[in-house]
Formats: C-alpha cells, sequence, structure tokens
C-alpha cells in the first residue's frame, strides 16, 4: 500500500532547519562540512541557467541539458543532439545541423557534428540563451537583447524546430552558400551542405535575400524550420501540411498488464495550430528510433533519415504506442545447481565474517550489492545465522546513510531539485553524475531487506528514504515537484544519460547500460517487495525498455546500427553523437566489454536473450586482449554462462585461485554458473501471470519454471504456455519439465509433510510474520499472548486447508518485551516465543 508522504516545499524557514525527517530516515538541506554541490570546471558554484518565468524541476541528466547547466562556462550551449536534428545555441541564435554520415576516429564511429544555418533576429548578439521550458523530450530556448528575445523548441525525434520571435526580423545565416530551390510567398526550400531544408512562416510573409534570408513574418512572430529528406516540391508540400502544428507538450506514459506481461508505452503531442487554413493539419511529424519502429502499434511511413542510432523512421500522428514484453524479474535464480553445498556454504560464512564499513555512494553501493547476493544464497542453503548476519550489516550500512549525523548522509538541494549522498564521488556531487548508478545499490540491498523485514522497509520507518531515492534519479510521479520527472531516464531514446550537465561537442553520454539495469532491477524489486506497484512497475518499463535500447545501441545485435565498416562487436560509451569503443577508467578490453555486464544478477538475465551473439562478444574480448580474460575472470565467466554454461564452469574450475571482481564473491559466481549449467538459457518466448518470474530452457529442451511469491498466502501462477504451480507464500518456487512432464520440484511439497511454526523477524519492531504449515484440513487458531500468559490478540480463527500460511501481527499498540504465539490446529499445538524491541 502506497503511504503519502507531504511533498517538501524549501521555504527560508525550512532551508534554516537543515534537517528534514522522512520516517525513521532524514536527509539535510545544507551540504555536509566539507562538500560541494553543482559547480563548473573551473570549482565555481554554478546555479541553473533559466529564465525569470521558468516554473518546473530543473531537469539535468538530458539530452539538452547543457543549455541549463553549463560546466565548461559556455553562456549559451553545447551542441545538442535531438535527431535526426542537432542544434546549438549561439550568441546570434540557434545552429541547426543534420549528421547523415560518420567517420571513424580510433576505436569510436562518430557522426561530427556540422551546422548548415543559423536562426535569429536581425542584429540580435544575445550574452546568454537560457532554458525556458521543457517537456518528456522537447525543450525550449530563449534568448533576450535589448527589445528582441526569441524562443525555439526542438527535441527528440523533431524533425521541426519551432521559433517564436518579438522585436525584430527573423534572419537565417548559412554555413555555406545556399541552393535555394523553392521561394514562394511564405514558404523556402534551401540546400546547404547536401542538406535540405523547409522554411515556413505565416501567410502573408515573405523571405528575402541572398547570402542569407530575412523576413518580417507578416508581424505574426512565427515560423518553422524542418529537415526535409529530399529536395522536391512534393516532399516541402507535405511537410508544409504540418509545419503549423507546433509542438506545446511531449509526455510519456506507461501501463503493465500481470495477465499478459505486456509493457505498453504511450507517447503523446499536445500542439498548437498556428494557422488553421489552407488545409493545415494540427498532427506531429516525428521520426522514431529503432527500438521504438521495431515495436510500434501503429504504421509508420517510408520516409527515413540517418542518424548515429541507426535509422530513423517518420510518423505522423499525436501519439503512438509501443508494446513489449517483460521477461520477469526474480529476487535470485533458482537453487538447481550440482554443486558442493558444504564448500558453497563455507563461502557463504566467509563473506559474513567480513565487515561492512562505510564508504562514497558507489564503492559502498558495490560492497551492499555483493552482499545481497550471499543472502539470497545463505536463504536457499537454511543458513539462517548467516542471512541474518549479512541482514544485520545491510540495515546498520544504510540506516547509516539514511539518516543525517553520521560518516554517510543525503543532502538535497533545492536550486537543483537533487538529492546527493556524501560522501560522493565520479561527479555525482558537483556535475550531478552517475544518481541512477549509485543509488541503484542502495535500492537494491534495500529491497532485499524488505523480502524478509516488512517493518523496516515501511514508510515510517526507512522506506520512505528508499522512495527518495528512487525518485532523485528517475521520479514517477509529476506532480511531486521536489525532483524532474525521469531524470536519468531519456524517455524517446529508451535509455538513461549518466552525465547531469550533458555540456560536451559529442552531447551527454551513458558508459555502464548494465548498471542502469540495474536501478531498474532494484526499482522493481523494491516496489513488488513494499506492494507499491506505481514503483514496480516504472522499474517493469525502465527494464522492458531500456533492455531494448541496449541490444541495439550498445551491442548491435541484428548489425544494423553500427557502421557496416565499424570493426567491434560492442561499444563501451553511446555518446549524443558517437559510439565509442572506449571507457572513462581504462581501455583493457575486458573494462569495454564489462562495464556493460556489471554487476550480474537475476536481473541480469536480458543479457543472455541473444545467445550467439553472447559468445561472438565473448570471442571479441579474447581476440583483443589476445587471451582469456585477467582482470574480471569471474564477470566474464558469469556472462559466458548466458550462452555456454558449459564452457564458462570449465574456465572456472581450471582457474580455482583467481582473483574476484571487488562487486563480487566467490559464492555468488559459483552458485551462479552452477546453476545456470543446470538451468540452460533464459526463455524469451513464455511469460506468467505475475511480474516475479523466469523461465529457463536446456540442450534437452527441458524447461524449468521458477516465481516468486511476495504475497503471504499462496499463489497459483499461470505461464502462458498453460503451464500452472502453486507458489508457497514469501517463496520462490520452481519446477522442472520435460516433454510438459513434471520432473523435479524445489523442496516444498503442494502438502506439507508436517505442521511447522516460526516468525521473521525476531526481535522485531513492530511487524513480525508469523509462517506455519499444515499437513491436513483443520480448523486453525493463532494466538498472541504477554509475558504472563495473558491473551491479547487473537489473530486467526478459521478453517484451513493443508498449505502454507503467513499472518502479520503489528505489536505497535503493545510494549516492548517478550511475548507468545501459540499455533492449534485439531490435537496439535506449539507456542513459541518472539520479542519486541521499541
Amino acid at each position: 500500500m502506497l503511504c503519502w508522504l507531504p511533498y517538501l516545499y524549501i521555504s527560508p524557514v525550512q532551508a534554516q532547519a537543515q534537517i528534514v525527517s522522512v520516517g525513521e530516515g532524514s536527509y539535510s538541506t545544507q551540504l555536509p562540512v566539507g562538500a560541494v554541490g553543482p559547480q563548473k570546471a573551473n570549482g565555481e558554484a554554478v546555479l541553473p541557467k533559466i529564465s525569470p518565468t521558468f516554473s518546473q524541476p530543473v531537469q539535468t541528466n538530458d539530452f539538452w541539458s547543457s543549455l541549463l547547466f553549463p560546466f565548461f562556462n559556455n553562456p549559451h550551449s553545447n551542441v545538442i543532439h535531438a535527431h535526426p536534428l542537432n542544434v546549438k545555441a549561439v550568441s546570434q541564435g540557434l545552429e541547426i545541423g543534420h549528421s547523415p554520415t560518420h567517420v571513424l576516429a580510433a576505436s569510436d564511429y562518430v557522426y561530427p557534428y556540422t551546422p548548415q544555418i543559423t536562426v535569429g533576429i536581425e542584429g540580435m548578439n544575445t550574452a546568454q540563451t537560457v532554458a525556458d521550458a521543457y517537456t518528456d523530450w522537447t525543450a525550449t530556448a530563449l534568448w533576450k537583447d535589448e527589445g528582441a528575445q526569441m524562443r525555439a523548441t526542438f527535441g527528440h525525434g523533431l524533425p521541426f524546430v519551432y521559433f517564436n520571435i518579438i522585436g525584430g526580423e527573423a534572419k537565417l545565416d548559412f554555413s555555406s552558400s545556399p541552393t535555394i530551390w523553392y521561394n514562394q510567398d511564405e514558404v523556402l526550400g534551401i540546400t546547404v551542405e547536401g542538406r535540405h531544408y523547409g522554411v515556413f512562416a505565416p501567410i502573408g510573409s515573405g523571405w528575402t535575400g541572398d547570402a542569407s534570408q530575412a523576413s518580417s513574418l507578416n508581424g505574426d512572430g512565427y515560423f518553422s524550420i524542418a529537415l526535409l529528406p529530399d529536395n522536391s516540391e512534393s516532399t516541402l508540400q507535405y511537410f508544409r501540411t504540418y509545419a503549423y502544428a507546433f509542438v506545446t507538450n511531449s509526455k510519456v506514459s506507461w501501463t503493465y498488464d500481470p495477465s499478459t506481461s505486456l509493457v505498453t508505452t504511450t507517447y503523446s503531442y499536445e500542439t498548437q495550430l498556428m494557422d488553421s487554413t489552407n488545409g493545415f493539419k494540427n498532427e506531429v511529424l516525428s521520426a522514431l528510433y529503432r527500438h521504438q519502429w521495431q515495436h510500434i502499434q501503429e504504421p509508420t511511413l517510408p520516409t527515413t533519415y540517418a542518424s548515429p542510432r541507426g535509422t530513423m523512421r517518420l510518423f505522423k500522428g499525436n501519439r503512438f504506442t509501443t508494446q513489449l514484453k517483460f521477461q520477469g524479474i526474480l529476487p535470485t535464480i533458482p537453487d538447481v545447481g550440482d554443486y558442493n553445498r558444504e564448500l558453497l556454504l563455507e563461502r557463504v560464512k566467509q563473506v559474513a565474517s567480513e565487515q561492512l564499513g562505510p564508504g562514497p555512494t558507489y564503492a559502498n553501493g558495490k560492497a551492499m550489492g555483493r552482499v545481497v547476493e550471499v543472502i539470497h544464497i545463505a536463504e536457499e542453503l537454511d543458513a539462517r545465522t548467516e542471512r541474518d548476519k549479512l541482514l544485520a550489516k545491510l540495515k546498520t550500512r544504510l540506516e547509516d546513510w539514511l539518516t543525517v549525523g553520521g560518516v554517510q548522509e543525503y543532502s538535497y538541494n533545492a536550486d537543483w531539485n537533487v538529492l546527493t549522498g556524501y560522501p560522493s564521488g565520479y561527479g555525482a556531487d558537483r556535475e550531478i553524475n552517475d544518481h541512477h548508478f549509485h543509488s541503484s545499490y542502495a535500492i537494491r540491498a534495500a529491497a532485499t531487506i524488505a523480502q524478509y523485514d516488512s517493518s523496516w522497509a515501511s514508510q515510517d520507518q526507512w522506506g520512505g528514504m528508499i522512495n527518495l531515492l528512487i525518485k532523485d534519479a528517475n521520479n514517477w510521479e509529476r506532480e511531486d515537484e521536489r525532483f524532474p520527472f525521469l531524470r536519468g531516464y531519456d524517455a524517446y531514446a529508451g535509455h538513461s544519460w549518466a552525465a547531469g550537465h550533458g555540456d560536451f561537442g559529442d552531447g551527454n553520454n551513458q558508459e555502464s547500460s548494465s548498471e542502469s539495469m540495474n536501478f531498474a532491477t532494484a526499482t522493481f524489486l523494491w516496489g513488488a517487495m513494499t506492494k507499491q506497484d506505481e514503483i514496480r512497475d516504472l522499474g517493469i518499463f525502465l527494464h522492458t525498455n531500456e533492455m531494448m535500447a541496449i541490444e541495439q545501441y550498445w551491442f548491435d545485435v541484428h548489425n544494423d546500427v553500427f557502421p557496416q565498416s565499424y570493426p567491434h562487436k560492442a561499444i563501451g560509451m553511446v555518446w549524443g553523437g558517437k559510439g565509442v569503443h572506449a571507457t572513462w577508467f581504462g581501455a583493457d578490453p575486458e573494462f569495454i566489454h564489462g562495464i556493460n555486464f556489471l554487476p550480474i544478477h537475476s536481473g541480469s538475465l536480458y543479457l543472455g536473450r541473444h545467445p550467439e551473439y553472447v559468445v561472438e562478444n565473448f570471442e571479441e574480448i579474447i581476440a583483443e586482449r589476445g587471451g582469456m580474460p585477467t582482470i574480471w575472470k569471474d564477470m566474464m565467466w558469469e556472462y559466458l554462462a548466458l550462452s555456454d554454461a558449459d564452457r564458462a564452469l570449465s574456465l572456472y574450475l581450471s582457474d580455482p585461485n583467481y582473483t574476484p571482481f571487488d562487486g563480487e564473491s566467490r559464492a555468488h559466481t559459483m552458485h551462479w554458473l552452477y546453476n545456470l549449467k543446470a538451468l540452460g538459457r533464459p526463455d524469451t518466448v513464455l511469460s506468467a501471470s505475475i511480474p516475479l518470474y523466469s523461465v529457463f530452457i536446456d540442450e534437452m529442451n527441458d524447461t524449468t519454471y521458477a516465481a516468486y511469491n511476495v504475497e503471504s498466502t499462496p499463489q497459483e501462477v499461470q505461464f502462458s504456455n498453460g503451464f500452472r504451480m502453486t507458489v508457497p507464500p514469501n517463496s520462490m518456487h520452481s519446477i522442472r519439465t520435460q516433454n510438459g512432464e513434471v520432473v523435479s520440484t524445489e523442496d516444498w511439497p503442494d502438502i506439507p509433510a508436517d505442521y511447522g511454526l516460526h516468525n521473521f523477524p525476531n526481535p522485531f519492531n513492530p511487524i513480525t510474520q508469523i509462517t506455519f504449515t499444515l499437513p491436513a484440513t483443520d480448523q486453525v487458531t493463532l494466538t498472541i499472548y504477554n509475558a504472563l500468559g495473558q491473551e491479547i490478540q487473537l489473530l486467526l480463527n478459521e478453517r484451513l486447508k493443508s498449505g502454507v500460511y503467513t499472518i502479520p501481527f503489528d505489536g505497535s499498540r503493545f510494549p516492548s518485551g517478550i511475548y507468545y504465539y501459540n499455533l492449534r490446529a485439531g490435537s496439535f499445538s506449539q507456542t513459541k516465543a518472539m520479542t519486541l524491541t521499541k
């Protein structure tokens, strides 16, 4: 159940308060001593470069963010790679260009920025360009120079830029001598450096000039410019029909249908028709990226544009939808491996004996992520002592992070609408970089705690702060203006951006697509475990859409995006204007490839959707380094296992003294490799009626169905091929079939063999879950007593069928102390103790 948290308005009084409480956690509204907030590259503190009428949360980490975050002190903007157009704000106005061809530079392919037109007002020379407004994938820039001002709206997928001007004539300057092949009344057809443009002014206008063009716009103050696919008059007139539908809003929305596992993403525009005469239509022409047009539900047009993300297809209309199948995520993969369980337990105990101390957001997050995987393994091994010890370590570390005053804390900056963890790193503080990377590990750690201790994860304890971490990186509630909507995730591009400012000539960038998927996985699991469906569905939306973008733009699994002459199977970084076979931190092939694998866990199964590609990618690593991996061996084996687990396990067994990657453990690598050998490859066809599921198929076509039930009663799960199984409460269950017949199951019988009774957590505050098993149908009572033996609450009194049941006990109205819970079923009676601590 979602709990409402009051939205924060930073008033002067609150700013002085410095600490804002959220449940049992808190964050500050001032920086910790010695910490820094957003800065320019020279170390000077910086405020958003916005207009006086800008009235939205400040949007960083976007394709256009250099317009408002002048990291390198540019008073206008850097190149903004909107696709199919590129634009750049300069003192004279807006440069517009299109880059249809690439060049190869070392191990990169680059679509170099070359502007063809500069749009401005006659005589304008502004000192600064500012952000005036934005929508989900458009932005509006503002220039002011004495009595003149110009606004330009541009966006992803828009072949048009829309202009509004006051106080002068519109002026077009060109990078080289233009060919004006159409000039009648208000319409121009122009070719510059082989790029074709249409210019559309109000009826009654005209354009004059030679080296440049100018127009009074008939006093109406608006016009648009479109990138044309060719220089035919018929194409110009077709675009003219839609040139007066000015985009005023772009909006993404999504739905998830558990019954079909389908994610429907809707992209919509709102427009203002500037002229309703002459058959002008109030519809938008937009260009769709490959990951969109592959899955669109509506027809596209035959017109295409080239871009660094491959071919874009033209679409006509103010709304389109894509449908993708969510392929499920489990908390961990099933425990079916043929491994030495004593050795695995020994490795679990090793991790449980280690310290989990403080550190910066990213490094400490990776350390927590390592512990998370081992907690799940401990649970599967029934090593409750080790599991609980590791859970306690996570709680201690997260509670430190989520509370002001310790060595770790979060601080909210109202000027930038950002929540930053300190100690920071990798520019998360001064550049607002990588927040979705850093927070992903903490959120996944919290989701793991929530799986075993729902009280800890409640909104009035620590859950409220975790929700804020999610909102900081990707806010799903538009009405909560503490944070921008979807800060890190670019809804139109289909993937996230890592740089807060994006102030580079090649645009914004993202290196570790897999850590962005770690955020999606963590968000999904947190929402699922805490039964916050909006957050769960946010994770599903992010994971499903970004998976498609990664396959196309980082891996090019269909060989249709990278230039034909490009020699690599994968790139390490996607930039607005290029693809880079490199990383920020090193040139070793293991880094370049592996940065888009890590961290590997149950949310990483998408990496195995194209098993042949997995082998090709792995072989390229070997070829590039002239031998087997030596640095991130375990992670490379885990990646290979998604396609060829036998080979991966053989490499692992031949190297018993390997050094684990710093985000890995010997326990997790062993668990992953042996289990994938038994399970086979992830199945990409089947889906299930609940979102926490996975399906695997081996080389003998045996199928393993797995699902996790977050409810307190058994659930029947139906898979899309008709297979059904019942999953016990708060548990994972898997069944292996051979030709449709069940051949093995996990150790959870449909009918329990005996009575059982226990609670978790214990001690607790204020809620614990009491679980019991019934081997037969019977009348059942579950009663709570205080230390004096007095009955204080009857939790259950009804006739139940055989099975496993979980009932919550809320001790919030009772004092601390020892309590007893008694289960009676027919002639069976059992009593156990539990401790309430407040």
